[in-house]
C-alpha cells in the first residue's frame, strides 16, 4: 500500500513539474509590462476581461489572447470598373481583363504573399493583359489594381506547376 501512495505521489508531483507553460499574446490599443525585484504588471487598454481568479498570494485574470493575426481586407469594385481575372489557379499565364468607364490609367501591382513587391505596370484603360507566371514559384500571390486616388480591386492568385 505505502508503494501505491509512493507511486501516485511521484506521478502527481511529476504531472506539476512538467506543466504547459503559455506565452499569452494580447491585442490591443494601448499597454505596457513593469518588472520589479519581486513582481510583474501588465495592463492593456481596451481588452475586456472575461474572468478573474485569486488566491491569497496571485492574482490570475483570463482575456481575450490571439497568438496569430491574419487581416485581409477585399474590397468590392466600384460600379465603374469591371474586372475579369482568369485561369486561377495558374500554371503559366494569367489573364486580366478589365472594363474602365472612366478610361483613366492604372496601375497593376503584383506581390508575394509576404508582402514583397514582384512586378509593377502601368495600363491604359480598357485592356487585356497577360501575366506571366513562369519565372516565379508554386505559392499564392497577390494581384493589386489601383487608380490614381484608390485600390480597386484586389486578387489572391494561386500558382501551381
Amino acid at each position: 500500500m505505502k508503494k501505491i501512495l509512493l507511486f501516485l505521489s511521484v506521478c502527481f508531483s511529476i504531472n506539476f513539474s512538467v506543466a504547459q507553460s503559455l506565452s499569452p499574446q494580447i491585442i490591443s490599443t494601448s499597454g505596457t509590462s513593469f518588472i520589479g525585484s519581486s513582481a510583474q504588471l501588465d495592463w492593456t487598454l481596451g481588452e475586456p476581461v472575461t474572468a478573474a481568479l485569486t488566491n491569497s498570494n496571485n492574482i490570475l485574470t483570463q482575456g481575450f489572447q490571439q497568438p496569430n493575426l491574419l487581416t485581409t481586407a477585399i474590397d468590392d469594385v466600384p460600379a465603374d470598373y469591371s474586372v475579369t481575372i482568369f485561369p486561377n489557379p495558374a500554371i503559366d499565364f494569367v489573364n486580366l481583363q478589365i472594363q474602365n468607364a472612366l478610361n483613366e490609367s492604372l496601375l497593376i501591382d503584383l506581390y508575394t504573399i509576404e508582402g514583397k513587391l514582384l512586378k509593377s505596370q502601368q495600363i491604359n484603360s480598357s485592356t487585356h493583359l497577360q501575366i506571366d507566371m513562369t519565372a516565379y514559384s508554386s505559392g499564392t500571390y497577390l494581384l493589386s489594381i489601383k487608380n490614381s486616388s484608390a485600390k480597386i480591386k484586389s486578387f489572391r492568385i494561386i500558382k501551381s506547376n
